[in-house]
């Protein structure tokens, strides 16, 4: 009985202090705050429009809040770009790489064929399945 309830504490504990920290420490932009406070205030006054939800709300008052403060909107976009570009040019290297590697050729085919054949006495000898050992035998086939 103590062990069990030993053991519901070690997991509890760290579960609760987690879920009460982690709302505290979230991160709201200027923006969020902005808009939630004007959301509050108008949901406190009963004055909010048939219809309208807080997405709804939140999509409109986030655009005016960036048009109305465009040097917090350029230096959140200034963070954002600079890493942008070195993951396209990564991304479009790695493509180009592997398109480069591709070879359509008419021994591809017969090559696949012979390594296909191999397959099968490969995984009865050393038991491989499934897959991804299928695809890292072929990488070494091929």
């Amino acid at each position: 009985m103590q062990r069990a309830l030993l053991i519901g504490l070690t997991f509890a504990v760290p579960l609760v202090v987690a879920a009460s920290v982690l709302p505290a420490n979230a991160a709201k932009s200027p923006a969020m705050e902005s808009c939630s406070a004007e959301w509050k205030k108008m949901k406190d006054a009963g004055q909010i429009p048939a219809g309208q939800t807080w997405p709804k709300f939140w999509s409109k008052c986030s655009k005016d809040y960036a048009a109305a403060h465009p040097e917090e909107g350029a230096a959140a976009a200034q963070d954002n770009a600079a890493p942008a570009p070195a993951a396209t040019s990564k991304k479009a290297a790695s493509t180009k790489a592997a398109m480069a590697e591709e070879s359509d050729s008419a021994g591809s085919g017969k090559q696949k064929k012979d390594c296909d054949a191999k397959w099968g006495s490969y995984k009865t000898r050393t038991g491989a399945h499934g897959w991804h050992d299928y695809f890292q035998f072929m990488a070494k086939c091929m």
